[in-house]
C-alpha cells in the first residue's frame, strides 16, 4: 500500500484555518501548541473507505470503518484493520451483511475484557423497518460471533461507553421521529431504555459519551433549524440532563479526556473549508475552540481517539486527495505543568490515607506508616511458613505453605505443599487429609507433591461474580521449567491442573522462582499477576500482567516500584479486603551486601497504576531474635486478614502473627499543635460521613466540605461541626444544624473536605 505524506496539506490547511477561527475563545494560550507528528493514509482499497474507530487492545492497534462503492450504498461492509505500531495494516476482519449496507462501527473494550463491535445495518428490505442497531464481540479482534440486534428497530445507536460495569449509549430515530433515546446496559447484549426521549429539537443524532468521574458528558450533532452542537451533562442515574449551546455545526463528534483533565473534542467544521479538525472542549462555558485542522477535506471526519505513549491518535477519513481513504495521525499536545483540576469519585467506597491519591494539601501534619506489633505466640503453631498464603473463607481460615524437606534446590521433588486450618486466624489444626502418600503414609496434611510446582504455589479464593463453583479457588505454580501452569480447585484442598501447558511462559527477563501471586479484581474486572523480574539485568523487581480467563495473559509489563539499588524479592500485592480497589503490597526487600539479610516492606496501587513509595520506611523489621536477620527470614504470608472485629494480622516467617488496627496501615497525624488536611475535589454516594479515628482525650478532629472552589456549603462549615473525640473504626461525623438526611443534597457534586486534626490520628473515612 502507498503511504502518501499529508503534511504539506496540514500546514495549508492550517493556515486557511487559524486556530480560533470559531466562535469559541481561545483556552490553553499559556501552554506550547499541539504539534502534528505526522499522518499516513492507512487503507485504500474500497471505492469508499468512511467512518472510522480506533482503540488499542491486547498492546496492538485496531481500526475499523465502513467499505462500500459510495458514501451510502447497498453493499456497505466492515472492515476492521490491526497494526502492531501504527505505521504497518493488514485485514485482520470483514463483516458483512447480504440484507443490508453496514454502517457507523464503533469499538470499545468490555469489563470483562472483549473487543465490542457496535453499528448499525440500513435494511435493503423495508417493510418492516428501515434500520437496526447490531453488536459484535471478539476475544482477538480477528474472529467476531455471530450480529446481535440491540435496541429498538429504527433507533441508531451511535456510540457505547462504558463505566462502572454500566454501557450509556445513545440511539437517535431513523425515521420520521427526531428524538434521541438513552439506554443502558449491562452486559452490552441487552439495553434497556433508561430515557424515553431525550432531546427532540433540530433534529439530534449522532453523540459522544464520556465520563468525567461519574459526571456524564453528551457531545451532540443536530442537522435541522439551527444545526448547532449541544453538549450535556448529568450526574447518576443520568436521567436528568442539561444542554449548552455550542454555537457552532458540527458532524461526526467524539471527545477524549487528556491526563491533564482538558478535553479534546475530534468533529467535522463546515465553515469553508469543510475539514476534520480538532477543538478544545471547555464544559464549563460549552465551547469549542479549534487547535488543529487535520489534513482533510470534502467527504471527512468521523475520528477515533485514542492517547497512547504522550500522544493523541486519531483516525479518520477523507476525500482531499481524491479517493476516499482513511487516515491515521499523531499529534503532540504539551500537557499543563500546573496542579490539574483533579475529581475523584468515590461513591461510597472506603478510603484509606495509605497514600496521597486523595490529599491536595496537609499541613501541620504528618503521613504516619504504623508497625505491626507482634501478637501472643500462638499456641498450635502452624508449619514453618514457606511462601505461605491465607486466605479467609467465610468463617474459615485457610493457609498453604510449602515444605521444602530438604530440596537442594528450586523446585526440588521432596518439596510439598502443606495445608492448615483455623477456626479465628489464630489457633491452628493440621487435618489429617490422606490425599497424597509421604514417606510411606497417607496421614498427613499435604495437598500438593508435585516437582517444581510445590516450590510457590499461591492460591486465592476468586472473587468473580458468577464463577464456577469447580474452580472458586486458583491458583498459580512453576518455576522457568515450566512456566506458570494454573491449577482450579472446588474447595481449596483438591486440586487439578487447568491445563498442562504453562499460561504464562518464561522469557530470560523473568524469574517464576519466588512466589507468584494472582488474584481477580474488582476495579478492574480482569484476573491480575504480579511475579518476579530483572530490572536492568541487576535488580529483582516485579513485573505484571492481567487475563480475562486466567489463560490468556497480557505481555508483562515491568512496574519498577525499585528505589535506586532496591532489591525488591516478591511483591505479596492483593486487594484489602475492606477497600477492594486498594492493593496492599507487603514485599520483601533483599540486601546482598548486608549478609542477605532481609526486611518487609509496604507498598500500594490503585488498578493499573504504578506502585505508591509514598513510605519508605520498613514497615517490619528483623526485630531482636538473630536467626531472622539472614537470608529468606522475613516473608509476609500472602494477604492481610481480619482476625477480630477491629483488628487485622499479618503472618510473617517463621509463623509469626502481627496485628494492626482495623484500616491501620497509615493515618494522617497532628500533634500538640492543630494541623489541616484538605482533600482534592471529588465526588461521594450517601447521607453519612463515617470516620475511622483516633484522638488523645484532648484532642478532637473537626471537619467542614466546601465547594469545588474551596468555599464552605451552608450548614457544613466548621462553625456547625460537631468535635470528634475518642476512638473508633467507624463513627458517624455530624454537623449541628442540618436534618439527618441533608448530606443526600450534595450526593453527587464536587466538592473537598476539610478536616482539622489536634493530637489525633484519622485512617480511613466512608460515605453511607
Amino acid at each position: 500500500m502507498t503511504i502518501r505524506s499529508a503534511a504539506l496539506v496540514a500546514a495549508i490547511l492550517i493556515a486557511m484555518c487559524p486556530p480560533g477561527h470559531s466562535s469559541s475563545t481561545v483556552a490553553n494560550s499559556e501552554l506550547a501548541d499541539p504539534e502534528l507528528i505526522n499522518v499516513r493514509m492507512i487503507w485504500d482499497q474500497a471505492p469508499h473507505n468512511a467512518f472510522t474507530d480506533l482503540v488499542r487492545f491486547q498492546n496492538r492497534w485496531f481500526c475499523v470503518f465502513r467499505e462500500g462503492q459510495a458514501h451510502v450504498s447497498p453493499d456497505g461492509a466492515l472492515r476492521v484493520i490491526v497494526s502492531s505500531d501504527g505505521d504497518t495494516w493488514e485485514s485482520a476482519a470483514l463483516i458483512t451483511s447480504p440484507n443490508s449496507d453496514l454502517r457507523d462501527a464503533k469499538l470499545t473494550i468490555t469489563p470483562d475484557g472483549q473487543l465490542m463491535l457496535s453499528g448499525a445495518e440500513a435494511v435493503h428490505d423495508k417493510s418492516k423497518k428501515t434500520h437496526q442497531s447490531l453488536v459484535w464481540f471478539s476475544n482477538d479482534g480477528i474472529h467476531w460471533t455471530e450480529k446481535q440486534e440491540i435496541g429498538d428497530p429504527n433507533f441508531w445507536l451511535w456510540r457505547t461507553t462504558w463505566h462502572r460495569q454500566q454501557a450509556l449509549s445513545v440511539g437517535y430515530a431513523c425515521g420520521e421521529e427526531r428524538a434521541i433515546r438513552l439506554y443502558s446496559s449491562n452486559d452490552g447484549k441487552s439495553f434497556s431504555t433508561l430515557v424515553e426521549t431525550l432531546l427532540t429539537e433540530a433534529y439530534p443524532n449522532e453523540t459522544s459519551i464520556l465520563f468525567d468521574g461519574d459526571r456524564a458528558l453528551c457531545l451532540l450533532r443536530r442537522d435541522e433549524k439551527s444545526g448547532t452542537g449541544l453538549l450535556g451533562s448529568a450526574n447518576p442515574p443520568y436521567t436528568q440532563w442539561t444542554w449548552k449551546d455550542l454555537g457552532v455545526r458540527i458532524g461526526g463528534p467524539h471527545l477524549i479526556q487528556l491526563p491533564d483533565g482538558r478535553f479534546v473534542a475530534a468533529v467535522r467544521l463546515y465553515d469553508a473549508p469543510v475539514r476534520t479538525a480538532l477543538c478544545w472542549l471547555d464544559p464549563a462555558t460549552g465551547t469549542l475552540t479549534e487547535f488543529l485542522a487535520l489534513p482533510s477535506g470534502g467527504d471527512t471526519s468521523y475520528a477515533g481517539l485514542a492517547w497512547h505513549n504522550d500522544v493523541l491518535w486519531i483516525s479518520y477519513y477523507s476525500s482531499h486527495e481524491q479517493k476516499t481513504s482513511i487516515y491515521l495521525a499523531r499529534v503532540k499536545i504539551p500537557l499543563s505543568n500546573d496542579e490539574p483540576r483533579v475529581v475523584r469519585s468515590i461513591g461510597k467506597q472506603r478510603e484509606l490515607l495509605i497514600d496521597r491519591w486523595l490529599i491536595d494539601r496537609m499541613d501541620n501534619l504528618t503521613h504516619r506508616l504504623h508497625e505491626p506489633q507482634p501478637a501472643p505466640a500462638m499456641d498450635q503453631p502452624a508449619d514453618n511458613m514457606e511462601y505461605g498464603t491465607v486466605i479467609r473463607d467465610g468463617d474459615l481460615f485457610r493457609l498453604y505453605t510449602r515444605d521444602g524437606r530438604g530440596a537442594k534446590f528450586d523446585g526440588d521433588t521432596p518439596e510439598v505443599t502443606r495445608y492448615c486450618e483455623s477456626s479465628d486466624g489464630i489457633h491452628w489444626t493440621k487435618p489429617n487429609l490422606g490425599i497424597v502418600e509421604l514417606d510411606g503414609s497417607r496421614e498427613n496434611n499435604v495437598i500438593l507433591h508435585e516437582s517444581p510446582y510445590c516450590h510457590n504455589f499461591s492460591p486465592f479464593l476468586d472473587a468473580r461474580t458468577g464463577v464456577s463453583t469447580d474452580q472458586r479457588f486458583k491458583a498459580l505454580g512453576g518455576t522457568v521449567k515450566t512456566g506458570l501452569v494454573a491449577f482450579v480447585s472446588g474447595d481449596g484442598i483438591h486440586w487439578t491442573k487447568l491445563r498442562e501447558e504453562p499460561v504464562i511462559t518464561y522469557t530470560k527477563e523473568y524469574a517464576f522462582d519466588s512466589q507468584n501471586v494472582a488474584f481477580w479484581s474488582e476495579s478492574e474486572q480482569c484476573y491480575v499477576c504480579f511475579f518476579r523480574h530483572f530490572l536492568n539485568k541487576e535488580l529483582r523487581s516485579v513485573c505484571r500482567t492481567t487475563s480475562h480467563d486466567f489463560v490468556h495473559w497480557t505481555e508483562p509489563v515491568p512496574l519498577k516500584p525499585n528505589f535506586p539499588g532496591e532489591h525488591i524479592y516478591t511483591t505479596l500485592t492483593h486487594p484489602y479486603f475492606r477497600a477492594p480497589h486498594i492493593y496492599i503490597a507487603t514485599p520483601t526487600r533483599f540486601h546482598p551486601g548486608r549478609g542477605e539479610s532481609t526486611d518487609i516492606l509496604f507498598m500500594t496501587a490503585r488498578g493499573n497504576a504504578p506502585y505508591d513509595r509514598t513510605f519508605r520506611e520498613v514497615f517490619i523489621r528483623p526485630g531482636l531474635d538473630p536467626d531472622r536477620w539472614g537470608n529468606r527470614s522475613n516473608y509476609a504470608a500472602l494477604n492481610v486478614v481480619p482476625t477480630g472485629p477491629s483488628e487485622m494480622s499479618v503472618y510473617v516467617t517463621p509463623f509469626r502473627r502481627y496485628t494492626l488496627r482495623m484500616d491501620g496501615f497509615a493515618s494522617v497525624r497532628a500533634g500538640a499543635d492543630p494541623g489541616e488536611l484538605l482533600t482534592h475535589r471529588l465526588t461521594f454516594e450517601g447521607s453519612r460521613l463515617l470516620l475511622n479515628f483516633s484522638t488523645s482525650a484532648g484532642g478532637s478532629i473537626r471537619a467542614e466540605i466546601l465547594d469545588q472552589d474551596g468555599v464552605p456549603v451552608p450548614g457544613f462549615g466548621l462553625a456547625q461541626c460537631e468535635s470528634l473525640v475518642g476512638d473508633a473504626i467507624e463513627r458517624e461525623f455530624k454537623w449541628k444544624s442540618t436534618e439527618p438526611m441533608s448530606l443526600n443534597a450534595l450526593s453527587g457534586r464536587v466538592v473537598r473536605l476539610r478536616f482539622l486534626l489536634q493530637d489525633a490520628d484519622l485512617f480511613a473515612f466512608r460515605f453511607e
